[in-house]
C-alpha cells in the first residue's frame, strides 16, 4: 500500500520546520517529533512504524492510494523574479471609472463570500471561474501576453486604493485572480509562509511575475501551496 498527503494539505520545509496549510480546516500547524520523523522517512521512500502510518492517517494527514502518486511538491512553484507593482507603467495611461467600479464590485462581493463561506469554498470557486475563463498554459513559461497582465495588474491596484476596505492578502488575491480570469489572463495564487516567528501570506503570480506585492515581500515567504 502507497501513501499520499490528503489532497486539502500541502507542507514545506523551513528552517527544518514541517509546516502544513489545511484548505478545508482554515488552518496552518507544525508536525515535530516521531509523527514528524515519520513523514520524512515516508517521503524518503524508508521505511516507517506502521503504528506512526496509523496515526498519520487517523489525523488526516496521510491517505492510503492504490497506486503511488506523487505529492505535488513546493519545489514545483516557480519562484517570482519580478513584481509588476514595481515595474515602470505609461504615465499617460488613466483609470477608468468602469475599472474602478469592477474592482469595487469584485472585491465587495468576495468579502462577503469570505464572511459567509468556508476558505476552501471561496478558493475552489475562484479555481473554477478561472478554468472557465481562461486557457491552460502549455508550460509554466508560457504566459498570456505580458503586456496584458502587466496592465491588467496596474488597473487592479490602481483601482484597489478607491475601495474603503483595508487591504488583506486573501481578499485581494482571491478579488485580482477574478478580475484577470474574466479577462483570459490565466494567473494562479500562491501561499507562503516563514517560520520564525510564523507567518502566512498569499499573492497572485504568472509565471515568475509576481502581480499583487512586492518582489522581495513574495520571496520573504517559502511557497506552500499554488491555487
Amino acid at each position: 500500500m502507497d501513501y499520499r498527503l490528503n489532497d486539502d494539505l500541502s507542507c514545506c520545509v523551513v528552517d527544518d520546520s514541517l509546516i502544513f496549510l489545511d484548505v478545508a480546516r482554515d488552518r496552518y500547524f507544525s508536525l515535530t517529533g516521531p509523527l514528524g520523523e515519520a513523514l520524512r522517512r515516508l517521503q524518503a521512500q524508508e521505511s516507517v512504524d506502521p503504528t506512526l502510518i496509523n496515526e498519520l492517517i487517523e489525523r488526516g494527514i496521510l491517505t492510503e492510494v492504490a497506486d503511488p502518486v506523487p505529492d505535488p511538491t513546493p519545489a514545483s512553484i516557480q519562484l517570482p523574479a519580478r513584481s509588476a507593482i514595481e515595474q515602470d507603467h505609461d504615465a499617460c495611461e488613466r483609470l477608468s471609472a468602469a475599472a474602478v467600479l469592477e474592482v469595487s464590485a469584485f472585491v465587495w462581493s468576495t468579502r462577503r463570500k469570505l464572511r459567509t463561506r468556508s476558505f476552501k469554498a471561496n478558493l475552489d470557486e475562484a479555481i473554477a471561474y478561472r478554468e472557465r475563463k481562461t486557457e491552460p498554459s502549455k508550460n509554466e513559461k508560457s504566459l498570456p501576453s505580458e503586456q496584458s497582465l502587466l496592465r491588467a495588474a496596474w488597473q487592479f491596484t490602481q483601482a484597489r486604493r478607491y475601495v474603503p476596505i483595508d487591504p488583506i492578502c486573501l481578499l485581494d488575491s482571491l478579488s485580482m485572480l477574478r478580475f484577470l480570469s474574466r479577462r483570459a489572463l490565466r494567473a494562479h495564487i500562491v501561499f507562503g509562509v516563514t517560520a520564525e516567528p510564523f507567518a502566512a501570506h498569499c499573492w497572485v503570480q504568472a509565471g515568475d511575475i509576481v502581480l499583487n506585492e512586492t518582489l522581495s515581500d513574495a520571496i520573504a515567504h517559502t511557497p506552500i501551496r499554488r491555487a
